[in-house]
């Protein structure tokens, strides 16, 4: 049996296929998935009930559940040898891993390989465990309280995947690599200053450089709407490092230096607008005016 949950929730048993619709109910889908994250782990029932009812399940949840997993089986034509697939034990119930595979346990399995080896070998194996991922985890479950946990226990791992694989890109000159990995780490945690570093150092050594500071405009804003803060020094430092780096644009260059231009008015903007007392002008004509009287 195999097991999908990256988007809609999909099982496959020899060959026959089973939607996320097709299950039962909700209830029954939602007890395929919580197993199917916890693969070869036996779930406990009244952890079980406590996660399906969002911590108020009813007072006669253990025969609830128990007709639940029956039409689940059911449902997935579980009967005879194959009902070991979904096991009950002393423990709870679980899925059993001999006969049932699941995509995030794939994944997860890859990218601790990833974690462990080195060079051109971490990064096929990085790419290779992004590669399974279809969809959103969970994406059936778009509200229950204990998906979106584990879609944000998942995102923050898959992000720091996707920062490493940057890295080994960046190391290995596969800059247009790095840029899409790193691209992938800040769109899962944009509040990541290690992502948007990647993706900064990856866009810069990609010959980038008005991109790459745009990286950095646009991590200052999310930094400040979100946490009332700023990046931090390393990060500062590295767009510094890159501010500094440019050379006087040739005639092929203007595309890119005007591009630089209006990201650097747009910092400006951004600094001007955390004095006291001093307001942005809605021209970008007088930023620097305004900006020589507060330094006065």
């Amino acid at each position: 049996m195999r097991v999908r949950i990256f988007g809609q929730t999909v099982v496959e048993v020899d060959g026959t296929s089973c939607g996320a619709q097709e299950m039962g109910g909700v209830k029954p889908r939602q007890i395929l998935e919580i197993l199917a994250c916890e693969l070869g782990s036996p779930v406990a029932k009244d952890r079980l009930a406590d996660l399906l009812w969002s911590g108020e399940p009813p007072a006669s949840y253990v025969g609830t559940l128990e007709s639940y997993v029956c039409v689940l089986r059911r449902q997935l034509g579980l009967v005879g040898a194959r009902r070991a697939a979904l096991a009950t034990t002393s423990s709870g119930y679980v899925l059993d891993p001999t006969m049932v595979s699941v995509d995030l346990e794939d994944y997860l399995r890859t990218s601790a390989r990833a974690s462990r080896a080195t060079g051109v070998e971490a990064l096929d194996l990085a790419v290779e465990a992004i590669t399974l991922l279809d969809g959103q985890l969970l994406a059936s479950e778009a509200y229950a309280d204990w998906a979106v946990r584990a879609r944000q226990s998942f995102q923050q791992q898959n992000a720091g995947l996707c920062i490493r694989a940057a890295q080994l890109a960046t190391t290995a000159g596969d800059h247009m690599s790095a840029v899409a990995f790193a691209r992938r780490a800040v769109a899962v945690d944009s509040l990541s200053e290690d992502a948007s570093q990647q993706l900064m150092r990856a866009l810069w050594f990609a010959g980038r450089r008005s991109e790459a500071l745009r990286v950095y405009a646009d991590l200052r804003q999310t930094l400040l709407e979100e946490l009332g803060d700023d990046p931090g020094g390393e990060t500062h430092a590295l767009y510094l490092a890159i501010l500094r780096e440019g050379e006087t644009a040739s005639a092929g260059d203007s595309r890119e230096s005007r591009a630089e231009v209006r990201t650097l008015l747009r910092l400006l903007r951004q600094a001007i607008d955390e004095l006291p007392g001093v307001h942005a002008p809605a021209s970008d004509a007088r930023l620097s005016e305004v900006a020589v009287r507060a330094l006065a």
